[in-house]
């Protein structure tokens, strides 16, 4: 099957003809099964005066794994007035969507939760047009309310080996850095994030006096960027400077909008901080994304 027009004149069309609503387009569909994601959520997006996110399980949540796609919608703040909205997927052959029924959201002064759980089988979304170039468009419109111009928009994509996925920190003069202390590398940029590499030479927490301890920093993010959460599948490493037998280890990390750290304390044993790791006071750290997930307006 193939588009009848490209889908970011799909989407720009629309944008200007549901002009309440908000489309997340999740590219690389595929890709989320192969990597285990359960969810995906979009970043906080505003419509009906109120703020919101919408949360896709691509393989079904609780008693539709495996069968369905699962879809909900979750307020963020509190929703003082009765709103009637309904969730959809896009046919991507012609100008129709697949939705259920309208439904209202109920006032709520707490964060709360809508949707379906068997929202559409997985075989409708392959075989029906909402699938085409591993690409599907989901969302939100609420009616009875003021529109926006035109609707908004966000892309969601896993991509495997992005640009620049290795980066590698050079720690020159090693024993100049304070051991008590944690160090970071210079910011660089992985997908529409800026990262750091973190290590403390002397152990963190637990791990004290015990081991060398690397981390990966999520920071902020690229400028026009949706903040939102970040999927990331990487490997921490200290190189072997002499057989390139690299000590590393493997994460896997949904990063929090707000900065987050992850890795591992116990990353290697003090006594092996030595050649052919450190060699003429040189010790090289570094990291390998082997998937990113990324988030674009569109």
């Amino acid at each position: 099957m193939s588009r009848p027009i490209p889908i970011e004149e799909m989407v720009r069309l629309f944008k200007s003809r549901h002009t309440t609503s908000h489309l997340f387009k999740i590219d690389n569909f595929s890709l989320l099964k192969k990597y285990g994601i359960e969810k995906v959520e979009s970043s906080v997006f505003d419509l009906a005066g109120h703020k919101w996110t919408l949360s896709v399980y691509p393989n079904g949540h609780k008693s539709a794994k495996g069968t369905h796609v699962s879809i909900f919608l979750m307020n963020q703040v509190s929703v003082n007035v009765l709103l009637t909205y309904k969730l959809f997927v896009v046919s991507q052959l012609e100008r129709k969507w697949h939705s259920k029924s309208k439904d209202q959201f109920d006032t709520n002064p707490e964060p709360s939760t809508e949707g379906f759980y068997e929202f559409i089988s997985l075989a409708d979304l392959k075989r029906n047009g909402y699938l085409i170039g591993d690409c599907c468009m989901f969302g939100v419109k609420f009616y009875e309310i003021e529109p926006a111009n035109p609707g908004t928009a966000e892309c969601f994509s896993l991509i495997e080996k992005p640009l620049n996925h290795k980066v590698t920190w050079m720690m020159s003069k090693f024993s100049s850095f304070n051991p008590g202390k944690a160090h970071q590398s210079n910011e660089f940029v992985v997908g529409t994030r800026k990262w750091r590499i973190e290590v403390h030479p002397r152990g963190y927490d637990e791990e004290k006096d015990k081991s060398f301890s690397v981390y990966l920093s999520a920071e902020g993010f690229v400028k026009n960027a949706p903040n939102t959460k970040t999927y990331a599948s990487f490997k921490l490493r200290v190189l072997d400077q002499v057989s390139w037998n690299h000590a590393e280890r493997a994460g896997t990390e949904w990063f929090d909008v707000e900065p987050e750290q992850s890795g591992f304390a116990d990353f290697m044993p003090l006594g092996k901080l030595d050649e052919p790791y450190l060699v003429k006071d040189k010790l090289y750290v570094g990291v390998e994304f082997e998937v990113i997930s990324t988030t674009n307006y569109c």
